[in-house]
């Protein structure tokens, strides 16, 4: 590499880059790509690499955005009938809006035959007059109940697995789609908020308008194939009118200051429309910010914790929801902003007419595959046609840029001559169609076929600028047209790569084809009796071990009292005493105080932090640390003489109860801790119980047992909460819930005779009893319809729960709020159940090792690991 090279190279780089402390071997800092380089030789080989070639194209294109000339007022009077012909075209009419009201007076009329205490309310686009003539009509229950639609309605469908649960029907009379909703509260509060908005700025609704069609037809609308809802294009619009340097909506939410809103009231529909382009092309960081209307100061990604390289747009009334979370592809991201560009030079462009059509020829000159010939050209709808096949054909074989990145197929960068025809093509194809009404001229004595083309000198009358009183509507249609022919790359949920939806996932565990197992032989059931038997002989701690854990916990209540403060006492809870844990398993320890029934009045992170300084003079205790930013705030530290791991939590006393309860379960038959112990040890030998890392908790899988055994016919288990004497429930309340279960096991047969509980002739034996729940939960139970409760024994919907944005669905028995599979992604529940898809086909495959339990763990170890 020679002298001249090298200083190339820093030119192209930085050659005024200063290693840092961070980077000390480093000379080289690339600002295009933030990329931090040691060598020449690296230089150029990264600036060979198709990443730095795209950053090289984008910066270039955003230079010439940047450095377009202001537009003429004929190209604002253009662009401004575009954007209102749009709203004429597209948009719903008062008329439009009445018809749409008489739907929802109609249908209020006859729900209200049947359950008189409901109420209709009309909200969504419909209301904020957002809406296109084809758009559904959102309505909402004000009272939630199971609404029943006659024959005045077709087409009647459910949707009760949604995050809001919907009902569809298309009106007879009126053939419009209705989409009736209960309790939807967020979402007619934010249309009440947009509508009020609409209301005060006419401009907002064509705006609107015109943004929701270019997104449309650019295919970024469809929520299924990770695109964004279409109201969030209009929380869009309204945060660019905040944003606006002379803002012409306010910021009513937080503190804010009045605002002069007539500083805007003169700026035209079409100056807004380039404005807003050039804002989300050029100004507004997509990839850093969020788009907030609720305040007026701008949002960081980092105080929300919402990833980057994504759009985000924030809920205005329910602040923790990223409305545009469904675009989760670093594609479709890329995508959206190669639109955001493509539009804004189109619009933004000066365009000037070439009355000879040298330009065009040019254009069809300079085009390496010949998708336009001179002597082909035709008409300019033909033209058009000819233009986007070019188009599209060019962006596959790599000379233009790609419809998904903006990124150079080819291998080295293009010379000066292949740069300028690619400027020429893309030139033809910025063409307006200029008509009023005749489609042999543009209305400004054009001939057919006569285009336009880019202008780098300044608007003027000599140029040839034309100055046209309208452009039809037309034109935005034909932009959509040429730019948007290929729809963004879509992107799996479930596995993450691209090319088809989660609904066609072929990884879902969904899709698995569950085969038909074998009949169980007499002496494979001894085989699997004999595993579950050894899963509890092996891990459960004996007498010694947890009266030695009763021990440790004496002591530490008789220091704590000592030192800190004597009205403390400690109480072990969780899976030390509820009958199924380790002979490792942490101590779970709760402090409560005397004289306080709850912790309501104390406080609890400062009494966390000062039990942390108390135990630190503890000799026999280490690795102390304070968590104050848990949901429950704890302490953690290590016993050194046990080496047991235990924390100590105030006033969990709900757990407590929790506890006991799990420990009368577990007394009342052995088969229950013969299957609570194996399911732990499945869970971990198959990576799926670490609630730390977004897989379910233990003790959610000791509830799955459970549930199980109480929905066997017969049942194995009674439902301890549903045993009790009288109508009503008794009362044991505890933080506000009743943690209520009949406790007394010696009484469990008389009240539910029917069970063989504590009998030595058992119907099941624990071996069946393993490979029938694993049957269970991959055969039988739906996890999208109903919910782990073992609370009672009817089935427990999640529709009823309102739990049907959820993946797996696990009832906390006392505190129903609690789902304990809430935390479990859809990508984690598909592995989840994989793992019980595959413990079925290996657990219900009779297979024979040689005698001896240690040949029965080697051999089903070996084939978990292979299968899950």
């Amino acid at each position: 590499i020679d002298q001249w090279h090298k200083i190339s190279i820093k030119s192209i780089l930085n050659s005024d880059y200063n290693p840092s402390p961070e980077y000390p071997n480093f000379q080289y800092l690339c600002k295009l790509c933030s990329i931090h380089i040691e060598n020449i030789q690296g230089a150029h080989k990264h600036i060979k690499e198709k990443r730095h070639k795209k950053s090289i194209m984008e910066k270039q294109e955003e230079n010439e955005l940047r450095a377009l000339p202001a537009p003429s007022p004929a190209q604002l009077r253009a662009v401004d009938a575009a954007v209102l012909q749009v709203t004429q075209q597209h948009g719903i009419s008062d008329q439009d809006f009445l018809t749409r009201k008489e739907v929802v007076t109609r249908m209020e009329i006859i729900i209200q035959q049947h359950l008189s205490v409901c109420a209709l309310r009309l909200y969504g686009s419909c209301l904020t007059r957002f809406a296109f003539k084809t758009s559904d009509i959102n309505i909402d229950v004000t009272y939630p109940s199971t609404v029943s639609l006659v024959s005045q309605y077709s087409e009647v469908e459910s949707d009760f697995h949604a995050k809001v649960p919907v009902v569809f029907c298309r009106d007879v009379n009126s053939g419009l789609m209705c989409k009736v909703s209960a309790g939807n509260d967020v979402a007619c509060l934010t249309t009440n908020h947009l509508a009020a908005l609409a209301r005060l700025e006419p401009r907002l609704v064509p705006l609107v308008l015109a943004f929701r069609l270019w997104a449309k037809l650019c295919h970024i609308d469809c929520q299924a194939e990770g695109g964004i809802p279409s109201y969030s294009f209009s929380l869009m619009v309204i945060f660019f009118l905040q944003q606006r340097r002379e803002p012409i909506l306010p910021v009513y939410f937080g503190y804010w200051t009045r605002l002069a809103l007539d500083l805007g009231k003169g700026v035209s529909l079409g100056q807004l429309w380039l404005e807003l382009l050039r804002f989300y092309t050029l100004e507004f960081a997509l990839e850093e910010r969020i788009i907030s209307i609720r305040l007026k100061e701008l949002l960081s990604r980092e105080m929300k914790n919402w990833p980057r390289r994504r759009l985000a747009i924030e809920d205005p009334f329910a602040l923790k929801r990223n409305v545009a979370r469904s675009l989760n592809s670093q594609m479709v991201f890329e995508y959206v902003q190669e639109r955001f560009r493509t539009a804004y030079k189109y619009f933004a462009c000066p365009q000037s007419k070439d009355r000879d059509t040298g330009g065009r020829q040019r254009g069809k000159k300079t085009c390496k595959h010949g998708d336009m010939k001179p002597e082909e050209g035709g008409g300019k709808g033909e033209e058009v046609a000819e233009k986007s096949g070019g188009g599209e054909r060019n962006g596959k074989e790599g000379n233009s840029l790609s419809s998904e990145t903006g990124q150079k197929e080819d291998d080295e960068f293009e010379s000066d001559e292949e740069v300028g025809a690619e400027r020429a093509l893309n030139a033809g194809l910025m063409d307006l169609v200029l008509s009023e009404g005749d489609s042999s001229t543009d209305g400004t004595g054009a001939e057919p076929g006569a285009t336009l083309e880019y202008s780098s000198a300044s608007p003027s009358p000599q140029n040839g600028l034309l100055d046209i009183p309208e452009l039809s509507s037309q034109a935005l249609l034909n932009y959509l047209d040429l730019f948007s022919l290929q729809p963004p790359t879509v992107v799996c949920s479930i596995c993450k790569r691209d090319g088809h939806l989660k609904d066609d996932c072929p990884e879902d565990f969904k899709k698995i084809e569950l085969k038909p197992l074998p009949p169980m032989t007499d002496r494979f059931r001894d085989i699997l009796d004999g595993l579950c038997r050894l899963c509890y002989h092996e891990l459960s701690p004996s007498l010694g071990e947890q009266q030695k854990r009763e021990q440790v916990m004496g002591s530490l209540e008789r220091f704590i009292r000592k030192e800190y403060n004597d009205e403390a006492q400690l109480c072990l809870f969780g899976s030390s005493k509820n009958g199924f844990g380790f002979r490792d398993s942490d101590l779970d320890i709760c402090m409560t105080l005397e004289g306080h029934d709850t912790g309501e009045k104390l406080n609890c992170k400062e009494i966390i932090e000062d039990l942390a300084k108390v135990l630190k003079k503890h000799a026999g205790l280490r690795n102390i640390l304070p968590i104050t930013t848990a949901k429950v705030p704890i302490v953690k530290f290590e016993h050194r003489p046990s080496g047991l791991e235990a924390d100590i939590s105030l006033y969990n006393t709900l757990a407590q109860h929790n506890t006991r309860m799990l420990a009368t379960y577990a007394a009342l038959d052995p088969r229950v801790q013969f299957l609570g112990y194996t399911m732990k040890v499945f869970a971990k030998r198959c990576d799926i119980g670490d609630a730390s890392r977004g897989s379910l908790s233990s003790y959610a899988y000791i509830l799955m047992v459970l549930y199980f055994l109480q929905q066997r016919k017969p049942p194995v288990i009674p439902v301890l909460q549903e045993i009790f004497d009288g109508h009503t429930v008794p009362q044991r309340m505890v933080d506000g819930w009743n943690a209520f279960f009949f406790i007394n096991t010696t009484e469990c047969s008389k009240s539910y005779t029917h069970l063989p509980l504590l009998n030595d002739d058992l119907e099941y034996s624990v071996g069946e009893l393993w490979l029938g729940l694993l049957r269970f939960y991959t055969e039988e139970f739906d996890f999208k319809e109903h919910v782990i409760s073992i609370r009672q024994r009817k089935r427990l919907t999640t529709f009823e729960k309102q739990w049907t944005s959820k993946c797996i669905a696990i009832e906390d028995p006392f505190d129903l709020n609690h789902n304990l599979g809430a935390g479990v992604s859809r990508k984690m529940t598909n592995f989840i159940m994989k793992a019980f898809i595959n413990g079925r086909k290996l657990f219900g495959t009779p297979f024979y090792p040689q005698p001896g339990l240690e040949a029965v763990r080697h051999t089903l170890d070996t084939g978990l690991y292979s299968e899950c």
